[in-house]
This record gives C-alpha cells, sequence and structure tokens, in this order.
C-alpha cells in the first residue's frame, strides 16, 4: 500500500528535523503533527503542495540550529585570488 501524502509530508519533516540535530521528542513530534496538519488544510484550500507548504512552515514552528561552515584549509588570503596586500 503506497504512503499517503501525509505520511509523506511527515516522514520528510521528522527526517528532515532528525539530520539537523533536533532530538525527535514526543513534543517535537506532535509539532510536527501539527504543521502537516496545517500544510494539509493550507493544499486543499489554496492548491498547493503539501510536501513543499510543510517544509516552508518548518522555521515557524521549529527552532533550527544555523549550519556552521567549515573552516577553509589552507587559510584564504587575498593573495590567492592575485592580490598582495603588505
Amino acid at each position: 500500500m503506497p504512503d499517503t501524502v501525509c505520511q509523506q509530508a511527515l516522514d520528510r519533516v521528522l527526517t528532515y528535523l532528525d539530520q539537523a540535530g533536533v532530538a525527535l521528542s514526543d513534543d517535537v513530534c506532535r509539532r510536527a503533527l501539527n504543521l502537516v496538519d496545517a500544510a494539509l488544510l493550507e493544499a486543499r484550500t489554496c492548491g498547493g503542495d503539501v510536501l513543499q507548504a510543510a517544509m516552508d512552515r518548518l522555521p515557524g514552528y521549529f527552532d533550527l540550529p544555523q549550519p556552521a561552515a567549515p573552516t577553509p584549509w589552507p587559510p584564504l588570503a587575498r593573495g590567492s585570488i592575485g592580490y598582495r596586500h603588505d
């Protein structure tokens, strides 16, 4: 039996949160369910895509950690683009 769109949306939201380092507690799962419910309602009334609506709503429902950019190695220097500053 294929997954329904609400199952796909919930799975995508929970997978995203898990990969972002958010612990999947009972509270997080309930908020994810509310998020998907709102996305389903939006898609039904506005004719949008449920999966896109769910992902667009993530920052409004969760405090997502900002991705940290790795430190470049070797260190970037102005001379690396053809200019020298001494």
